[in-house]
């Protein structure tokens, strides 16, 4: 690794490169109001169609994926907010996650007065979890670099070689169905970072806890949108590795800056 990279320590979740309140919407009805707290407390958070009217294997698979990104290297603390009726309980869930992550607490909508007295409740626990918790310096002995390959990038081989010459540890998905379901794949393997290759029809996109380098590829829509990219496969090899440092140590990439892109959740069953 060609120097240091600096980070802050979050417990047993390890040492991350950025120092994210998470703010975890139990259940699809509950995204709009962690929103609002997340808005309020400079928290990150996440719109998703989950927690309520699943089955099967789903329950479980759901509900460990939101513990996963709890107890990612990425995240301080997390908040659960819940609605009160929904299948993945957020109550329930929150007791999970203080078996990684000490730093938690729920609100539950139907018990704190609705949306109003949820946010006002919510925004006063964020604020307790964040005083409570300060993060020391850290040192990452590896930077965690995982890779979307959407469009089975030609020189994915070369660039692994490059990644793994500067120290880092590298971490491949390929999914040319979605970046969102890569991006979800690869937060529950840790990754610190992830450089994307959208497919040629796809937009960049993002991920709230990680932040997401994108890379154009010489297609027509990616030159018409080049402003979203951070990068292009032209200019890869020479300038990749100080851009990761760069974004490592605390600038934003055009994803972080846009606040752009969605998580998805593993789902094996159609839902009810």
């Amino acid at each position: 690794m060609s120097s240091a990279i600096k980070g802050f320590a979050h417990g047993n979740r390890g040492a991350g490169i950025r120092n994210h309140q998470l703010i975890l919407p139990s259940v699809v009805c509950s995204t709009h109001v962690a929103r609002r707290i997340a808005t309020e407390v400079d928290g990150v958070t996440f719109a998703h169609q989950h927690g309520c009217g699943i089955i099967g294997d789903d329950v479980a698979g759901i509900d460990n994926f939101f513990i996963q990104l709890a107890d990612h290297p990425n995240v301080n603390s997390a908040l659960v907010i819940g609605l009160g009726c929904e299948t993945i309980q957020g109550q329930e869930l929150a007791a999970k996650l203080l078996k990684s992550n000490e730093s938690t607490q729920y609100r539950i909508i139907q018990e704190s007065g609705g949306v109003e007295g949820t946010v006002q409740a919510g925004v006063k626990a964020a604020k307790e979890l964040n005083a409570a918790f300060v993060p020391t310096a850290a040192e990452l002995p590896t930077l965690r670099v995982g890779i979307d390959n959407g469009r089975g990038y030609a020189g994915i081989t070369a660039l692994e070689k490059l990644l793994v010459a500067a120290g880092h540890t590298v971490i491949i998905s390929d999914s040319s169905f979605s970046s969102a379901e890569s991006f979800s794949r690869l937060a529950q393997e840790k990754a610190h970072i992830i450089i994307s290759f959208p497919s040629e029809t796809q937009p960049p996109s993002g991920f709230p806890l990680i932040p997401v380098i994108n890379v154009a590829s010489s297609g027509a829509l990616h030159q018409a949108i080049r402003a979203d990219f951070d990068i292009t496969e032209a200019t890869i090899e020479n300038d990749i590795i100080s851009l990761i440092e760069s974004v490592s140590a605390g600038a934003q990439t055009i994803a972080e800056k846009n606040k752009s892109g969605e998580i998805r959740a593993p789902r094996v069953v159609r839902s009810v």
